[in-house]
């Protein structure tokens, strides 16, 4: 869960782009159904004087798409669970390395000093997303969106809301000092 300082407010949440998601679950997909084909095939030519070891044929495709199932899931977590959530006053990077780890990160907006989009490829190109690096003036230099979706769209958000947290944070220091004086 992610815990929220007082007063901050979530703007939006990114995730990787779609097409990510497909081109992981793709080959999965794939295999189960390549194995379940074969599988039927190979079931149907054993004689029926050994139905045992149809059954045990059976068993044998039904293991291997469990298996596949569990990687399916791993593949649907990664994706899900790594996320960046920007607020009015921070960045909160999440990534999900595997079932059991997690690395979160963040950094205040006043502190970017850079933000950089790549997109290497055609197919990046042509279904926008990209990697989006964001340098800042902290212990980790730099932040990475990972293959988001519109990373020229996620810049700009992110340079409005630096901006507009660092003149509010400018407007505060101005009020402070004119009521000390």
């Amino acid at each position: 869960m992610i815990a929220f300082r007082e007063g901050e407010k979530m703007l939006t949440l990114y995730r990787r782009h779609g097409l990510i998601l497909a081109a992981e679950l793709a080959p999965i997909i794939l295999f189960a159904i390549v194995l379940i084909g074969v599988g039927v095939f190979a079931i149907e030519q054993i004689p029926d004087e050994i139905a045992s070891l149809r059954i045990l044929g059976l068993l044998g495709i039904l293991f291997f798409l469990h298996l596949l199932w569990i990687a399916l899931f791993v593949v649907l977590a990664d994706f899900f669970l790594d996320v960046w959530v920007l607020t009015d006053q921070r960045v909160i990077a999440i990534e999900q390395k595997g079932l059991f780890a997690r690395t979160v990160s963040e950094f205040d907006l006043s502190r970017i000093q850079d933000v950089t989009i790549e997109v290497h490829g055609i197919i990046p190109t042509m279904f926008n997303y990209g990697n989006l690096i964001a340098r800042t003036a902290s212990e980790h230099e730099s932040f990475i969106f990972k293959q988001v979706g519109r990373p020229h769209e996620i810049k700009d958000a992110l340079i409005q809301a630096s901006t507009a947290q660092r003149n509010s944070a400018l407007a505060a220091i101005a009020k402070h000092v004119q009521s000390n004086t």
